[in-house]
Formats: C-alpha cells, sequence, structure tokens
C-alpha cells in the first residue's frame, strides 16, 4: 500500500500527513476495544496519539485505521508493523523531508556557534551568494568547521539509520534456528544497549524488534500496563521469567506464598506474581491449560481485599479470565476506587473551609 490513501485521507480531514498514522491489515473481526489495545502496546513509544477513523477496504479484505499524532515524529521511532489480532499489523508513515531535516539540524549546529550561513560560506571562502560554491576556493582553514558543522547535521540521523539488530530470542527451550539463549542474548543485548547514543524510546523500540513468541508477550503485557516501561526494566522481567532455572518445587513455594505488599496495587501486585507463574509454565510445572485459573487462585489468596471475586463479579464456577481481562476488570476497580476517595476528599476539604 502507498502512502496515497494517508495523504488524501488526511487531505480530507484538513490534517498534516506527517502527523498521522494508517495502520494496515486490521481483521474485520477485531473491534475497537481491541485496536486500542494493540495500539497501546505497539504504539508507546510515540507519546499521545489518537484513533481518527476506521475504513475497509474491499481489495485487502481488511480495515485500516487512522491515527493522529500531536506532533510529528522521525522514521526512527515509528514501528514498521506491531503486533494484533490475526499476526503484525502494517504501519504506514510519511517521513521528514530529509533535505529539511538536514537544513534543520545544520541550521541548529550554526546558531549554537553563533553564526549565519552567509557568516558560514564566507568563513569557508565564498562570496556572499551563498550559492556560488566554487570547490577550488574551500580554504584549509574552513574545512574543519565544515567537516564538524556535516558530523553535528547528519550523526543523529546515522545514529538511527545503521546499527547492528539486536540478536533474536524467543525463550523458547532449546532456542529455535537463528535465536540465542537467555545469558548469551541478555550479554550481548546489554552490551549493544551501552554503545548506542540514541533515545529511550528508540532502544525499547530495537529490543521489541529483536523479541517474538513468549519473550514478546512478557514485554507486550508490561507495556500495555505501563507504556513508558524502560529498558533496564524489560530486562529485568525477562530475566526473571527466562533467567537461572529455579527447584521447580521451590518456584511453587514462591508462587504459593507471594502476597500483596502494604500500600501496594492489586494491578502492581498481579504483575509482580506473573514472572513467577510463567516460569512455572515453562517448567511444567502448572500446564498452559489452567494458567488463568492458577493465577486466579493465587490472586484471590494473596490479595489484601477478601471480598475481591464479587467485587469483580467473578463466578465460582465460571472459567477464569485471562491476564489482560483481569488487568482491566482490575483497573476499573481501582479508578473507581481513587475518583470515591478524591470525592471524600474533596468533601472533607470543604467542611472544613
Amino acid at each position: 500500500m502507498t502512502l496515497r490513501l494517508l495523504e488524501d485521507w488526511c487531505r480530507g480531514m484538513d490534517m498534516n500527513p506527517r502527523k498521522a498514522l494508517l495502520i494496515a491489515g486490521i481483521p474485520l473481526t477485531c473491534n475497537e476495544a481491541e485496536i486500542q489495545e494493540a495500539l497501546q502496546a505497539g504504539l508507546a513509544s510515540l507519546g499521545q496519539y489518537r484513533l481518527l477513523g476506521r475504513m475497509f477496504r474491499r481489495e485487502d479484505n481488511r480495515v485500516v485505521a487512522l491515527i493522529g499524532l500531536t506532533e510529528e515524529t522521525s522514521l526512527a521511532v515509528v514501528p514498521k508493523e506491531i503486533p494484533g489480532k490475526g499476526g503484525a499489523w502494517r504501519v504506514i508513515f510519511k517521513p521528514p523531508d530529509p533535505d529539511n531535516e538536514f537544513l534543520k539540524r545544520l541550521n541548529e549546529f550554526l546558531e549554537g556557534e553563533g553564526l549565519t550561513v552567509a557568516e558560514f560560506t564566507s568563513a569557508l571562502g565564498y562570496g556572499n551568494d551563498p550559492f556560488d560554491l566554487d570547490q577550488n576556493l574551500v580554504p584549509q582553514v574552513g574545512a574543519p568547521m565544515l567537516a564538524e558543522a556535516l558530523d553535528e547535521a547528519l550523526q543523529p540521523a546515522l545514529q538511527y539509520l545503521k546499527y547492528r539488530k539486536l540478536k533474536v530470542f524467543s525463550g523458547s527451550d532449546p532456542p529455535e534456528p537463528g535465536e540465542e539463549g537467555f545469558d548469551s542474548w541478555l550479554f550481548h543485548t546489554t552490551q549493544m544497549m551501552k554503545t548506542w547514543q540514541v533515545s529511550d524510546a528508540e532502544k525499547r523500540r530495537r529490543l521489541l524488534e529483536c523479541l517474538k513468541g513468549p519473550a514478546f508477550d512478557v514485554i507486550r503485557v508490561l507495556k500495555i500496563n505501563n507504556p513508558f516501561i524502560t529498558v533496564p526494566e524489560c530486562l529485568q522481567a525477562l530475566e526473571q521469567v527466562f533467567g537461572v532455572i529455579d527447584n521447580p518445587r521451590e518456584l511453587q513455594v514462591k508462587f504459593l506464598t507471594t502476597y500483596q505488599k502494604a500500600e501496594e496495587k492489586l494491578s502492581a501486585y498481579i504483575l509482580r506474581l506473573e514472572p513467577l507463574l510463567q516460569k512455572l509454565v515453562e517448567r511444567g510445572t502448572i500446564e498452559k491449560e489452567v494458567v488463568n485459573q492458577a493465577r486466579l487462585d493465587q490472586i484471590l489468596a494473596g490479595a489484601d481485599d477478601r471480598t475481591l471475586r464479587r467485587k469483580l463479579d467473578l463466578p465460582e464456577d465460571g472459567p477464569a479470565p485471562g491476564l489482560l481481562q483481569l488487568l482491566t476488570l482490575i483497573k476499573e476497580e481501582e479508578a473507581a476506587e481513587d475518583e470515591e476517595e478524591a470525592l471524600l476528599q474533596a468533601g472533607l476539604e470543604g467542611n472544613f473551609t
């Protein structure tokens, strides 16, 4: 798919196409809540965004969605695709004009040096016309300055465009062909992160780029709960799940004796419990078919609130909700409690004024 649909759609809405994305490949059966969930996990590095509309494309038998951004962004931080229902969804983006980007960085450098373009070209031996560039007139004294200016302008872009991709890790045991075991993958990833002079958002994007399977699922769940999770936090979570093999019996005891801490939100407790549960599934101690029930049983046993099942309207004999569904229920309950507490506090303050 070309950029034409994105450009035409934005023109019809009187929008800047560089402040928008097109998400393609969405199945017809995907509802808005499922789209929002995929966007929250896949576009977290872009900051604020808004789902502006959806359109059915007959030729693909799929839906495309228009996403509005608050500001223009860099091609380097926009993912090529995001995981969603039915497989990967393509992300279509109109990048900034490379010439404008270069001139912007060059002007920023000159401004920092207190120079104008005319003064810069004059210092290099050119005349008053900055477009009258005779290469034979460039003096030796100006060459280092020109090299520095070009380096300042181009280096940030090169950091994004030219980088060695991380090795692939999925968490499969044994690793699939072309994948790394966890210890060697973690060492290589940690070293590469130290050498990259890019933003934290870009580092996180590169980390997600190399993950697949169970490892990707772990970080995807964490990103839904915390869109701005850091790379060290991601690596720590992966180490908890896929790191050194613990004694299965000790691991099970640790899982069954992990309780909600004082002042700890229930959603935070669940995410703290999840790596232990995934380890037990990985070791075969808990079957995948009963993982949701095992999670729910321990949450009900370890939570401070003994009326949790009734609050969340979970039937005794019904199927246990999955992790994402459970987190949604609990987040809604926590939001209602926070709102009630804020109203109560406002009422108390009103009584004393």
